[in-house]
């Protein structure tokens, strides 16, 4: 574990995302607020500094400002210039977000770093060890302010294999491979992808941390339970499954064919009083058919575990471990999952969940409408063994721990020097500031 020094001071971490990650919006928001949530539960002293925000806050012309998360952390929200230009090209173009690896890339050789902003300017100097969320961040390891610092990357896919244009995959392939190269500990979701990085970057050093959670995130929510149904409309004797999708490609593949199973197969969830619910911004609009819902865009997600009776995972696509069902199996709702939804975890269909291919998940639905109605008390077991199996690949806290071991040893084998100097803010706790 990396080590403490003897007066008394946690490590230092700056964890710079290109993305706001609070409010989660979706499964790479998820991922990235875990680990800095474990690390800070492993001792660390974090602090994200987030290189765009959100849309409604550009366009109400909101200042960069420091939130604190529930738990405590802070994080720093540019929406300066550069900011709102990387943000509107992403947004507009549709592309990877190339834009801000050639910004930083541009401002860490400017003359005393002045294009990166104080405030990122004064981290750099506070913090002992850097951890670039995603790939497209890793010309930050080599602005002057981060020498001497431990250089992490996280990454959260092999980023390339998510775009269909061959220019644009051979791009991001390069871009990847430079990252892998510039940092002293690489973090993958998955061994797969630790060993693409291996196999092509010559990284110095690869540990595995796998989707995980916070475990108590939802203790509690089952209190809202009838208030969630009651703003769906969804009467007590409906069985109601919930699939949580972002805009991801994966997810928004897996919504079609919700959607088309709905259309075609409307009369079954009717009569037997199924309903599916889609929660997140994987359809712009909300849809309402008989027996399906989507809902769009939301603020949180947690009302909707509350009212849901079970869970649905269609994916058949991406990389990793679904943070999807790290969720369904923390808050103890029986799955129905592809084969593919549930790999990377110790999921048996009938035992722990239950698994469809594409052509069969209406008599799988029919079979856990038929265990809701004659033996609920089954259908609560195989949810506790899902929770059995997999609660410490769930955990982020257990899973981070990787992590957290190898951080020290490296920094003693580059020969890093101590903690930094404190930034010359010091924001205080508790809600919003500009």
């Amino acid at each position: 574990m990396m080590p403490i020094d003897p007066a008394g001071a946690s490590p230092k971490v700056l964890f710079l995302s290109g993305l706001q990650i609070y409010p989660t919006m979706s499964g790479g928001t998820l991922r990235s607020a875990a680990l800095v949530n474990a690390l800070q539960h492993h001792g660390f002293d974090v602090r994200v500094h987030s290189l765009t925000g959100r849309k409604a806050d550009y366009l109400a012309r909101r200042p960069s400002s420091m939130q604190v998360w529930p738990g405590g952390t802070e994080e720093r929200v540019d929406r300066g210039v550069a900011s709102a230009a990387n943000w509107l090209a992403g947004y507009v173009l549709g592309l990877p977000p190339v834009w801000i690896s050639a910004h930083l890339g541009v401002a860490v050789g400017s003359p005393g770093e002045a294009l990166l902003s104080a405030a990122l300017r004064q981290e750099l100097a506070w913090c002992d060890a850097i951890v670039a969320d995603f790939p497209y961040l890793y010309p930050i390891f080599a602005a002057p302010a981060a020498q001497g610092k431990l250089r992490v990357l996280s990454t959260h896919n092999i980023e390339h294999h998510l775009w269909r244009n061959p220019l644009t995959r051979a791009v991001v392939r390069e871009l990847e491979i430079q990252a892998a190269k510039a940092c002293d500990i690489l973090v993958a979701c998955c061994a797969e992808d630790a060993r693409f990085f291996e196999a092509n970057a010559g990284v110095r050093q690869a540990v595995v941390v796998p989707n995980g959670v916070d475990l108590g995130r939802f203790c509690g929510i089952e209190a809202h339970r009838a208030e969630a149904r009651r703003a769906l409309g969804i009467a007590d004797d409906v069985m109601l499954l919930l699939f949580t999708a972002s805009k991801w490609g994966p997810n928004r593949e897996a919504f079609e064919y919700l959607l088309e199973f709905a259309k075609s197969q409307a009369r079954l969830l009717v009569e037997q009083r199924i309903h599916i619910l889609v929660v997140g911004g994987v359809t712009a609009e909300p849809v309402h058919l008989e027996g399906f819902t989507a809902t769009g865009r939301i603020d949180r997600v947690e009302p909707y575990f509350a009212a849901a009776d079970a869970a649905l995972n269609p994916i058949s696509s991406g990389a990793g471990t679904n943070v999807k069902m790290c969720e369904f199996i923390a808050m103890r709702l029986p799955i129905v999952s592809t084969p593919f939804g549930a790999r990377g975890l110790a999921f048996q269909d009938a035992k722990s969940g239950f698994l469809f291919e594409k052509g069969g998940l209406a008599a799988v639905l029919s079979k856990v409408r038929r265990l809701f109605d004659e033996n609920p008390l089954r259908l609560r077991e195989i949810a506790e063994d899902a929770y059995a199996q997999n609660r410490n690949a769930i955990d982020m806290n257990a899973c981070a721990q990787v992590l957290v071991e190898a951080m020290g040893p490296a920094r003693e084998r580059l020969g890093l020097r101590g903690h930094g100097t404190p930034p010359a803010e010091a924001p205080a706790a508790g809600g919003l500031r500009a």
